[in-house]
């Protein structure tokens, strides 16, 4: 459990090295002013624990700094800050981890190293287990990312790239980015894998490629999908996105077919310890790096209300970092975000307010024949999407996790707080 005191406002004795914090094992946030950029937030965490001897208390430990670092980072949590914005993960620029001797220092250091994507430095203190984290203030695109550019092979550098391999989903969660609820059934398959693959993995480099939906347990033969993506050459990493609810049913041609898998247990549907507890186990035997995220609460994406103030709508592409953490490739073309993708679907079944929407330079096509170049141009735009008119883009307002019930979905609701004019 994360200490009492963990989480204040102001620190005095808190400096700016992630070493110190750490090793001083004093628990606190604050924001450090960084030009005209958004200020870094630094972060020092505390859990109380026994000291570790076994692999599963490491990662146990591992898992909880993990949760906190999550949670301490969240919008809600920085609120109390005066700063009502969330940073992520994957935009830390240094980390660090004190155990009470060194040798499981760099245990609980290598094991959060696969899990975060960045070097964490190990130090060995007598107190708890502690860490310090300080993460890069953002607008939009990732701080060290400018511009795209590309590689030696010529692929455009990016984030992420998503694959939705099932585009439905097991359950009816309000505001999903990806709009599972409202969307039909549909099962990718493997010879249109093979397609967007093929033509994707000659222009994009990814950080990470996302498998993704919906629900991607939902596809049939999921672990043949996850072997094509690894073998496709398109991400550094290939990770799979799950609620977790179908995971006891895998057999164990998929566990070992995984590379990266984060489960997202929801408030509103939470995983069941014995399936976490099967995930960890299968993690270990098999070697693939294992998140577990606890989901709270949602954030308020698209909007039912069709934005007709151009400086508004500027302002939400300028600001939204999900067009650079979501790009996708859907009935053949390539989008920047996911509700680019799925615009028509939120103009078919979405309760929203009419309105010509102009989306007929949102994508691109994947029989162009430049596709890097193409790419590479339209994720440097600086115009907005047409789908921005319906979208809040990373300043929609925080709900608590909730599940829509059947009717609510037919009525094409979104959200309970969301009016239809």
């Amino acid at each position: 459990m994360v200490a009492n005191g963990s989480y204040r406002a102001t620190n005095p004795a808190m400096t700016s090295s992630v070493a110190a914090r750490v090793v001083r094992a004093e628990p606190g946030a604050r924001f450090v002013s960084v030009g005209a950029m958004p200020p870094r937030l630094e972060l020092c965490v505390v859990i109380e624990s026994v000291v570790p001897a076994l692999p599963g208390e490491i990662e146990r430990v591992g898992e909880t700094l993990l949760s906190a670092l999550r949670e301490h980072s969240s919008r809600s949590a920085l609120r109390a800050l005066g700063r009502d914005e969330g940073y992520r993960i994957e935009d830390l620029t240094a980390i660090a981890v004190a155990m009470s001797n060194e040798r499981d220092a760099h245990r609980l250091a290598t094991w959060l190293a696969r899990r975060v994507g960045h070097d964490v430095e190990p130090h060995a203190h007598a107190g708890a287990p502690s860490l310090a984290a300080d993460f890069a203030g953002r607008i939009g695109g990732s701080p060290a990312r400018a511009r795209y550019t590309r590689d030696a092979e010529g692929r455009v550098e990016v984030e992420a790239f998503e694959v939705h391999v099932a585009e439905h989903c097991n359950l009816r969660c309000a505001n999903c980015c990806n709009m599972s609820p409202l969307v039909a059934d549909k099962i990718l398959s493997l010879q249109a894998l093979d397609a967007i693959l093929s033509r994707v993995a000659t222009a994009v480099r990814a950080d990470v490629l996302k498998i993704m939906g919906g629900e991607p347990l939902l596809h049939p033969q999921i672990a043949t999908v996850v072997r094509m993506l690894r073998a496709s050459g398109i991400g550094k990493r290939v990770r799979l996105f799950t609620n977790g609810l179908l995971l006891a049913r895998m057999d164990e041609s998929f566990w070992s077919s995984l590379d990266e898998m984060t489960i997202s247990s929801y408030a509103s549907a939470p995983v069941k310890p014995l399936i976490l507890e099967l995930a960890r186990e299968k993690s270990r035997a098999h070697d693939f790096v294992l998140n577990v995220k606890r989901v709270d609460e949602f954030t308020q994406v698209l909007s039912p209300q069709f934005e007709r103030d151009d400086a508004a709508v500027a302002s939400t592409f300028e600001r939204c970092w999900l067009r650079h953490r979501c790009l996708v490739a859907r009935n053949e073309r390539f989008y920047m975000c996911t509700r680019a993708a799925y615009a028509d679907d939120f103009v078919a079944r979405a309760a929203h307010e009419p309105a010509p929407l102009d989306r007929s330079r949102d994508g691109v096509s994947l029989d162009e024949s430049d596709l890097a170049g193409a790419i590479e141009r339209y994720m440097n735009r600086d115009t907005p999407l047409g789908a921005c008119r319906y979208c809040f883009g990373g300043d929609g307002a925080v709900e608590p996790h909730y599940q829509l019930t059947r009717d609510e979905v037919a009525s094409g609701k979104l959200s309970r707080r969301l009016p239809i004019a």
